[in-house]
């Protein structure tokens, strides 16, 4: 109840945070450099799928690995979703094995081997654990955490949350909660057997997988075959608004589908970036942040399929998206963009809410500032340019042949 209780004010201290970083801004470690797999030992920070991961198990057979930081914010599982609150029966169960296992590629996913897992009741408390699965992708349970070295258990510095809890597999202290591990009172790593109520979705999501060995070298370029490829573009054919689809290295939510083309946001953010290098007077059209979307981040997290399924949006601006009267700069043109104040109403108040304060495009009250959501609604003030906060990517896919 008390992480209730902070998970309800989250999105206030978050906007607060933005203010006092200016003044002192968290300490940051410096990122671990990352190995080659095959010289990699235990701790040892790897790269496998465009995502660092701890080595945190190896034998001559394979390797463990748990995700450096949480990859998403979201409830273990879903109210509403009429299943108990169990691993082999959650939601997060059902995305990892699914939806974020497709932003894999078939050469990743032959290395990625399917494991066994047991779910015991807690010790504490007697809780049933569920039955045992067969998962790709799976959370660490209460008893897996306990063999982590501090710094591994530790999150660090994640999207504007230092030491972020993130949710075990195990239950809690009772049919409703769910394990978890985060800081007590004085600032230290703990794994709570308590944990919190399974829907919460400011719970962090670090996925951990086992990787066998093979004689070909770990893929480090994304390659999609165009079989892939067709059943990515077939699998948004199919889906509805509100659905949530993988295409490149993220998970989507489907926002429209008109005419042979669907508009995707993604499901969580994707970085921590100023939305331009420098305080001055910006407007998208012109900020670091759309140079970035549109070179490093098209560049790199798509295949060349996926490239040519991604039209290019002329992206314009309605009166409502300047509520003080700033510049909203020229019409652009954009393979990667993100949405406006208007846009952003669009979508239901469970989409926009993430779990992080994440950039709109529009101006805020200065033209030093953009607008963001803060929690599920958006702060029309905005922010200063120069400060860091979440990146959610729009894209447009084409999934039909023009007409």
């Amino acid at each position: 109840m008390r992480k209730l209780l902070l998970a309800a004010s989250a999105a206030a201290v978050l906007g607060i945070a933005s203010i006092i970083s200016s003044c002192s801004a968290p300490r940051r470690e410096s990122p671990k450099e990352a190995v080659e797999l095959s010289d990699a030992s235990l701790g040892d920070v790897v790269v496998f799928g465009d995502i660092r991961w701890y080595v945190i198990g190896k034998t001559e057979r394979g390797c463990t690995l748990l995700t450096e930081k949480p990859v998403i914010k979201m409830p273990f599982n879903e109210a509403g979703s009429q299943t108990n609150d169990t691993w082999d029966k959650s939601t997060v169960r059902v995305w990892l094995n699914e939806k974020f296992y497709n932003t894999f590629t078939e050469e990743e996913k032959a290395l990625i081997a399917k494991t066994h897992n047991s779910n015991p009741a807690n010790k504490e408390y007697g809780t049933p654990g569920g039955s045992d699965t067969d998962d790709y992708i799976y959370l660490l349970s209460v008893d897996e955490a306990s063999d982590l070295d501090s710094k591994i258990l530790k999150c660090g510095y994640w999207y504007g949350m230092d030491n972020q809890w993130w949710w075990l597999r195990s239950p809690g202290i009772n049919k409703d909660y769910t394990a978890y591990v985060g800081n007590n009172s004085n600032g230290k790593n703990r794994i709570d057997p308590i944990g919190d109520i399974s829907g919460n979705f400011y719970g962090a999501v670090r996925p951990a997988l086992n990787l066998r060995f093979a004689d070909h070298t770990v893929p480090t370029a994304m390659n999609r075959t165009p079989s892939e490829e067709t059943a990515e573009l077939a699998a948004i054919a199919d889906s509805e608004v509100e659905d949530v689809v993988a295409f490149g290295r993220y998970t989507w939510y489907v926002t429209d589908k008109s005419e042979g083309i669907c508009t995707l946001l993604c499901q969580g953010c994707v970085a921590n970036r100023a939305y331009n290098d420098e305080k001055t007077d910006i407007t998208w059209e012109n900020c670091t942040l759309r140079r970035w979307l549109n070179e490093d981040f098209y560049n790199s997290r798509f295949s060349a399929g996926e490239k040519a399924a991604i039209v290019t949006a002329h992206n314009t601006f309605t009166e409502a998206d300047s509520s003080y009267g700033m510049d909203c700069g020229n019409d652009t043109d954009d393979k990667v963009y993100l949405f406006t104040y208007s846009e952003s109403k669009t979508v239901s108040d469970d989409i926009r809410g993430c779990g992080n304060d994440w950039w709109l495009r529009s101006p805020g009250k200065r033209q030093n500032e953009a607008v963001y959501i803060l929690g599920r609604s958006a702060n029309l003030m905005g922010n200063e340019v120069d400060h860091s906060m979440g990146v959610r990517p729009v894209i447009r896919v084409r999934y039909d042949e023009p007409r």
